[in-house]
């Protein structure tokens, strides 16, 4: 779901007619979902919004490539013979 919103209807019927028209009548619309208000359950238990597991591989730091790539780039250019030279 990208969007949401609300309407206020007296009944199921009235309620996605209001929905087809305020949601859907510019075919921005994939799929309208229509459900009561007290059948929305708000998820607010921390541990279970933020799981104590180790994602750190999830972000852009976790690889630590770029000194790799700069090492291969440097052993590459490196002139002809100055390998191993020291």
């Amino acid at each position: 779901m990208i969007h949401s919103g609300n309407v206020r209807a007296p009944d199921e019927e009235l309620a996605m007619h209001y929905a087809r028209e305020f949601y859907g009548r510019r075919q921005e619309s994939h799929r309208l979902w229509v459900v009561a208000r007290d059948a929305i359950t708000e998820l607010d238990d921390p541990d279970l919004l933020n799981p104590p597991f180790d994602r750190s591989f999830k972000r852009p730091g976790g690889y630590l490539i770029k000194h790799k790539l700069e090492a291969a780039k440097a052993r590459a250019n490196a002139p002809a013979g100055t390998e191993g030279s020291e």
